[in-house]
C-alpha cells in the first residue's frame, strides 16, 4: 500500500499512524479517528491547506466546512 503515501496530506510525521511510517497505508489513522467518531486532517486540508481547524470532531468538519466556502 505504499502508494497512499503519494497523496497523503498529513504533515504530521510524527505520528505513528501516518503513511510516511508504515505499510499499512490510511487503514489505521482512518481506523483511529472512527473510533474517535473524527475526521482525518486530510480532508481539512483538502478544503483548506493552511488553516488548522479547532478540533476534528464530525462537528468541527461541518463547521469547517460552512466557514470555508
Amino acid at each position: 500500500m505504499s502508494e497512499n503515501k503519494s497523496f497523503c496530506t498529513c504533515t504530521d510525521l510524527g505520528c505513528p499512524l501516518n503513511p510516511a511510517n508504515h505499510n499499512k497505508g490510511c487503514d489505521l489513522c482512518i481506523q483511529k479517528c472512527l473510533k474517535l467518531k473524527e475526521i482525518p486532517s486530510c480532508f481539512f486540508k483538502d478544503i483548506n491547506a493552511e488553516k488548522k481547524p479547532d478540533g476534528y470532531t464530525y462537528r468541527d468538519f461541518a463547521d469547517f466546512v460552512l466557514r470555508e466556502e
